[in-house]
């Protein structure tokens, strides 16, 4: 069966007429009896036209495969055999249509251009391919590297903890949290031990420690006399770090210590939170000028304290009165004044719990290696006073005429600045 009489017998299944394919092809009925009769053979565009409206293969039409071979696997980009065969015979019907050469005839150029786009494009996915395959195995390290690590610090973990074990000298301690006294400024825990080796006569003593203060408590023993569970409860200043202990006295009077538990934090942890301190740009406003920082216009500033955030030990005080002021090297400037939400001009959009504050124009003696803050003094329901200043200082740059953070001027680091909040380090006199 020809070409012809392959088109002619699909146009006939489907019930088109010759006039009707070629107004779909864009041909004309004369084009359509000239292929259907061998008087010529269709463009590659419209074989392939023809193709999609019949349902076939254009190897099929051509007479180059019988049945529609099975398409390659989706991800697939390379031609199979039966295709490069087909575009072989393609070109050689194309040749053999041809009654006398013709050498501005395109398509010999498009099909080689065809031809070759379809090779670019195969070594162009193979290299695409050992890309995703490099990717892969190099995710696949880091999985592998990660993995390693999880698997080596959980082995480190396991080992410090039976290292602890075998070298403790209790078999079981506890201890727990029991009260906070905001108003006296006192924290008790409750503690007990059971010493791996019970000798009659022992005694065991608590120990607590927070900075400079320590308490020693002697612990009770069973009164049955047969648990040996010493335990005590102990009462001291509350700090931010405190360490507890116990120590284990023997009747000849050696002593051990065994650590129990050390707490961070805590004091800090019960002053009130600070949720934003926000000015209305200090550093871009104040002129420096022969040793003199003027800031020429009011400066507003924004607070608000945060009431969700409480410490998992302590309560959390509320403050009673707040102030923000601005500092020289830790030492009061000036105070700004509390302002009504209507009254500032700086900030829109907080809600009713926001406080707002103006420092009215200044001028102040500023040389360089002086730091410029910015800090709201609070103090709480208990008398306690704590400060939170802004996040970093301003200092002098290297021209001396404008304001910058540290380490930005080429001489400071960043690294010795860091926000102090001890208040006793402040002074407002």
């Amino acid at each position: 069966m020809t070409t012809g009489q392959r088109i002619a017998q699909k146009r006939k299944e489907i019930g088109l007429s010759q006039e009707a394919l070629g107004e779909e092809l864009g041909v004309s009925r004369q084009s359509i009896y000239k292929w259907e009769s061998d008087a010529a053979l269709p463009e590659i565009d419209k074989l392939v036209a023809l193709s999609r409206r019949f349902g076939v293969t254009v190897g099929w039409l051509l007479g180059v495969e019988e049945a529609p071979e099975a398409p390659p696997a989706p991800d697939s980009r390379e031609l199979t055999d039966a295709q490069l065969k087909m575009v072989e015979e393609i070109t050689e019907r194309y040749i053999a249509a041809q009654t006398a050469p013709k050498p501005r005839k395109k398509w010999p150029y498009v099909l080689a251009a065809l031809v070759a786009v379809c090779a670019a494009y195969n070594i162009y996915h193979s290299i695409e391919l050992i890309g995703q395959r490099f990717d892969g195995v190099y995710n696949r390290i880091n999985q592998m590297e990660s993995s390693v690590s999880n698997q080596v610090y959980s082995i480190s973990s396991q080992v410090e903890e039976i290292l602890t074990q075998q070298n403790s000298l209790v078999t079981d301690a506890e201890v727990s949290f029991a009260t906070c006294d905001l108003k006296a400024n006192t924290v008790t825990f409750s503690v007990a031990v059971v010493p791996k080796t019970f000798v009659e006569g022992m005694t065991v003593e608590f120990l607590a420690e927070n900075g400079e203060i320590s308490s020693d408590v002697v612990g009770k023993a069973g009164e049955d006399g047969t648990n040996q569970r010493f335990s005590a409860a102990l009462s001291i200043p509350l700090t931010d770090d405190i360490a507890l202990s116990a120590l284990l006295v023997l009747p000849d009077g050696t002593r051990q210590t065994q650590p129990l538990q050390t707490y961070t934090g805590l004091y800090s942890g019960s002053l009130p939170e600070v949720q934003m301190l926000l000015d209305a740009d200090i550093q871009g406003r104040a002129a420096v000028e022969n040793g003199t920082l003027t800031l020429p216009e009011p400066i507003e500033f924004l607070l608000m304290m945060n009431t969700k955030l409480h410490n998992v030990f302590v309560p959390r005080a509320e403050a009673v009165s707040t102030q923000v002021g601005l500092f020289k090297n830790k030492q009061l400037i000036a105070w700004a004044q509390p302002i009504r939400a209507d009254e500032q001009t700086s900030y829109s959009g907080y809600d009713e719990t926001a406080e707002y504050y103006r420092l009215e124009p200044l001028s102040v003696p500023f040389a360089s290696g002086d730091l410029l803050e910015y800090a709201a003094v609070f103090t709480d329901e208990y008398g306690r006073k704590s400060i939170c200043p802004s996040d970093w200082p301003l200092t002098l740059d290297s021209d001396e005429k404008s304001l910058v953070f540290p380490g930005s001027n080429g001489t400071d680091t960043v690294a010795a600045f860091e926000v102090d909040t001890d208040i006793s380090h402040w002074k407002f006199d």
